[in-house]
């Protein structure tokens, strides 16, 4: 009966590898049973002393692993689903390739900075520099070692959204790490607890009405990034409301699992598809700043001269009908100017305030010219019309203002 030599030179690298990180005094496990494309565990000791820190390996050996290279070291290239599984692994995975014959084993990271994606797959550059012994295993560890914050998370907005029959409060949390189901549990009935007892009031009337009390309804929106957060993409959101709420003034009550008496946690199944969609069609900041510059340029005109028009209609130096027409076609422009900035592509997260700016800028232009588009000539008698441009008008100047006020934070 013949032997497997692609087994035995597999079992080869194992063991190689195992003994070389033995005699670093790491504790070193092989993971036989199932090969999901890592083949041991390594634990870091300190001082002789175990730390419980684990790096997942993936392990190959035999020469086809060392024929394809460069100038800095040798190329590795694997499947697609191992690189998946192993970016999503809950421990830091190293690649090995182990050389027997000069039993040495070279070793890189799998991240996102190591990775380069290729017109058929993927490549991992394994340096020559980098080899199991004593010289790297500060290097390696510092894949492990991980700061930790000092807080579960951040409250990032309170919402007081009371009116006189329920005291009610809604946040937006950043978490400062990753957590579990059951941990984001803990910090949903944490965070809801702080949140029961806050004496935040947006009004002096509702200060005078809820000073004191403890909040009847507390929803959360949680996330796990600041992209998330300005993409509007949380991890989970929840409701809380207590149970001696009259039904008339309880709100109406959100679908998702019931982790206790009377909170309900909703999670978001599309998560990971809305994130990578938004990463895919984040502008960079300077790509986004040019695409809205390009749109201000050509819309400020346009407010300007239905403002100007606005005046003069005032001052009666124009009459209705001149007026209106006019406004008609500079609505149609409007109108093209006002889709364009809806289509824009997600702002980086460092333009987030000023994307908000820039949107709501755009829809007060819009507004100014909506009452004389065909329907809104049809809708709004003249009354109506003249105050609904007033205050777009008003809006508009103001948003203008805060805008360039956004433009100088980013800039």
């Amino acid at each position: 009966m013949k032997t497997d030599s692609n087994s035995h030179t597999g079992r080869i690298g194992v063991a190689g590898t195992q003994l070389l990180l033995k005699r670093l005094g790491w504790i070193f496990r092989e993971q036989p049973i199932e090969d999901y494309g890592i083949d041991a565990h390594v634990e870091v000791v300190e001082n002789n002393t175990p730390t419980g820190k684990l790096i997942a390996l993936q392990i190959k050996s035999g020469k086809s692993w060392f024929k394809e290279k460069t100038a800095h070291g040798f190329v590795f290239r694997g499947k697609r689903e191992h690189l998946e599984y192993w970016q999503k692994h809950s421990l830091p995975v190293l690649v090995i390739l182990y050389d027997d014959e000069g039993e040495n084993a070279y070793w890189q990271a799998v991240n996102k900075t190591n990775i380069e994606n290729t017109s058929k797959g993927w490549k991992l550059k394994v340096p020559f520099e980098q080899k199991i012994n004593t010289q790297s295993l500060e290097k390696i560890k510092s894949f492990i070692n991980k700061f930790a914050a000092t807080n579960d998370y951040t409250i990032l907005s309170l919402k007081d959204l009371s009116h006189a029959q329920a005291k009610r409060y809604r946040a937006e949390i950043l978490f400062s790490k990753e957590y579990t189901t059951s941990e984001i549990i803990e910090i949903v009935k944490t965070a809801t607890s702080e949140l029961r007892v806050s004496q935040y009031h947006s009004t002096k009337e509702m200060k005078r009405r809820w000073q004191g009390e403890e909040a009847h309804v507390i929803w959360l929106f949680l996330y796990l990034s600041p992209d998330d957060v300005s993409s509007g993409n949380w991890i989970c959101r929840t409701q809380w409301i207590c149970k001696k709420l009259a039904p008339q003034f309880s709100p109406i009550k959100l679908e998702g699992e019931d982790i206790d008496r009377e909170t309900v946690i909703d999670w978001n199944q599309d998560y990971s598809d809305r994130a990578i969609f938004f990463t895919n069609n984040q502008l960079t900041k300077e790509v986004y700043l040019d695409t809205i510059h390009d749109i201000l340029i050509r819309t400020k005109p346009i407010a300007d001269e239905s403002i100007q028009l606005t005046d003069l209609f005032k001052e009666k130096q124009i009459d209705e009908d001149a007026y209106i027409n006019r406004m008609s076609q500079l609505e149609m422009d409007m109108k093209q100017l006002s889709l364009q900035a809806n289509h824009v592509d997600a702002a980086p997260t460092e333009c987030s305030d000023l994307s908000q700016r820039f949107q709501c800028l755009m829809t007060m232009a819009y507004n100014i010219l909506l009452p004389f588009s065909e329907k809104g000539l049809e809708t709004w008698t003249k009354r109506n019309r003249d105050y609904l441009v007033n205050e777009a008008i008003n809006g508009y100047q103001q948003d203008w203002l805060r805008l360039e006020f956004e433009l100088e934070k980013v800039n």
